[in-house]
């Protein structure tokens, strides 16, 4: 049965005294696109959004009622620990017992997984907020707001406008970001595994300092994944994505990510956890079978059930669809 939350039990008129409820708004739906955040070296700043989406349709009615679902199956999250629920009550100054709307929630995107499920829900409840008070949606507040939620600007700016991000919070705590081309070329290719790790869990795995060789080597790394992404040369791709920063930590919090990074697809093919882990994001142009076969082998060796899923990059980012006409 699908997860339901009621503000209030139902009267009649005849009750409550009240007029009948007439229908105050058009339907509508908001789309925020999932996310792949770090991208080997680019640590907290470079996210991609992808062609999972955080659906939420909002429909006029006379009680509130929010459903959840994941990829058809229910979402069980109590009410108390509904992010969804909290950035909306934050955001849209209305005594929740006077909601007067049907809330439908269908995502793609499985929690827990490093593809930016927190901050797509934080990013659909600011806009449902937002859209229910007839205001403008500008990228700016949205971002703004989101990282009161979601402290962690690179997925929460790619699932925001779409494209490959760049994001910087300046001393002052402003986000500054950039949309950067992405070459067509590259194929993207997703490994889910039907493993969970929190962000929390995955940050404290992370040392306090690092030597001046593991940032000098991050640094060198990354400006060079950037020149491949923005020229289309991408000989040298996969030693790009070599992280000393979080990925060798973070790997150890799965049986199979030691095996997954040191795995060689081809010069031209970058293997990187995805935000937190523990799902794996392999960039590539050819050798499609190839890959395939060897996560097949790694992850049977480790019996381990897994997902992969052919996505496409989501240009667009969050956006909102009548739909009624």
């Amino acid at each position: 049965m699908t997860r339901t939350y009621n503000q209030n039990k139902p009267q009649s008129n005849k009750d409550t005294g009240t007029i009948p409820w007439t229908k105050a708004f058009k339907s509508f739906q908001i789309l925020v696109p999932g996310s792949v955040s770090n991208l080997g070296c680019g640590f907290d700043t470079l996210g991609l959004a992808v062609s999972l989406y955080f659906k939420t349709s909002v429909h006029s009615a006379p009680k509130f009622h929010l459903e959840m679902t994941c990829n058809g199956k229910p979402l069980d999250i109590s009410e108390e620990e509904n992010l969804y629920l909290k950035v909306l009550r934050s955001c849209y100054p209305v005594c929740p017992e006077d909601w007067q709307f049907n809330v439908v929630i269908e995502t793609e995107i499985p929690p827990k997984r490093g593809l930016g499920s927190s901050g797509c829900c934080v990013i659909s409840a600011i806009m449902t907020a937002a859209r229910l008070l007839n205001l403008k949606q500008e990228t700016r507040q949205v971002l703004s707001t989101a990282l009161q939620w979601e402290p962690h600007p690179d997925n929460v700016c790619a699932s925001t406008t779409g494209g490959f991000t760049i994001a910087m919070q300046d001393r002052a705590g402003a986000v500054r970001h950039h949309k950067l081309a992405f070459p067509p070329e590259l194929r993207l290719l997703l490994l889910i595994p039907e493993w969970d790790i929190s962000t929390t869990e995955a940050r404290r795995m992370l040392p306090e300092n690092y030597t001046q060789s593991s940032v000098i080597g991050n640094l060198q790394r990354l400006a060079y994944f950037m020149g491949c992404l923005q020229s289309g040369k991408l000989c040298g791709l996969r030693e790009s994505v070599q992280d000393q920063i979080h990925q060798p930590y973070r790997a150890s919090l799965m049986p199979f990510g030691r095996d997954l990074l040191e795995q060689d697809f081809g010069d031209e093919t970058a293997v990187m956890i995805s935000g937190s882990g523990p799902t794996f994001a392999i960039l590539y142009h050819s050798n499609h079978q190839r890959i395939r076969s060897a996560i097949q082998k790694i992850m049977s060796a480790h019996q381990v059930a897994y997902e992969l899923r052919s996505v496409m990059v989501d240009f667009d980012g969050a956006r909102i669809e009548s739909l009624e006409d």
